[in-house]
């Protein structure tokens, strides 16, 4: 169901791609799956005004969730790569530069842009929303002879938007309210890609601290979350 649709889906975005880059003009794509379960309760109360307010802008802007992932790379010049995903609830842009440590060892930068795409109502109350957001990834990489396996683990940090519409608990309301929010993460990424020749199966895990603030007309709200998101593909190179 998630893949059929673009609202309901979480999933976080995983990379699932190592610290080297790919060389000019290869192309990889990829297919899998990624969660991401939160592990901390709300702050606010049930039955309070503020606690439908966290629900929704908690799953607006973390969206704890299972859902598709899809991905593709292209090799640039220069020791670059650009980067496509699209993950259940958003498609993210990028790009990074590898810096070579060693015959084996590079270290890697990025930067990505992401679009938050509508989705549908839940419960609560939350109707719809969209947002866009930048995140940092900073890998540390290593890699055998002929790519059968990699590994990288490093720091990744985000910044994001969200906006949406959220139905008023007042009966004699016409209209939803508008429900807007910023947030914040920051966390580590680590994973490793296993295969031969053209094929590998990646698999990855990240774990991230969340600060969340909103409001909802008058009801303003805070929070901070943890969250883990798990994720595996099978990656194709071309």
């Amino acid at each position: 169901m998630c893949a059929l649709g673009l609202g309901g889906c979480g999933g976080g975005a995983p990379l699932l791609h190592p610290a080297h880059v790919l060389s000019p003009g290869k192309v990889t794509v990829g297919a899998g799956l990624s969660g991401r379960p939160v592990l901390a309760a709300l702050p606010g109360a049930p039955g309070t005004a503020e606690a439908p307010v966290e629900q929704a802008l908690q799953d607006l802007a973390i969206a704890p969730a299972v859902a598709p992932w899809l991905g593709a790379r292209v090799g640039i010049a220069g020791s670059n790569e650009a980067g496509l995903t699209y993950s259940g609830r958003a498609v993210r842009l990028d790009g990074r530069h590898a810096f070579t440590l060693t015959k084996s060892v590079t270290l890697s930068t990025g930067l990505g842009g992401e679009l938050i795409l509508a989705r549908s109502g839940t419960e609560g109350g939350l109707a719809g929303g969209t947002g866009g957001g930048l995140d940092v990834p900073l890998l540390l990489g290593w890699r055998s002879t002929g790519e059968l396996y990699s590994g990288w683990i490093g720091p990744r940090a985000g910044i994001s938007w969200v906006r949406g519409s959220m139905a008023s608990s007042d009966p004699a309301a016409t209209k939803p309210l508008s429900l807007a929010g910023q947030h914040v993460r920051v966390g580590m990424v680590a994973g490793l890609r296993l295969g031969f020749r053209h094929v590998h199966v990646a698999l990855e895990v990240g774990g991230d601290w969340h600060t969340v603030s909103g409001s909802l007309g008058d009801t303003d709200v805070s929070f901070d979350q943890f969250s883990l998101t798990p994720a595996g593909a099978l990656v194709v190179g071309f």
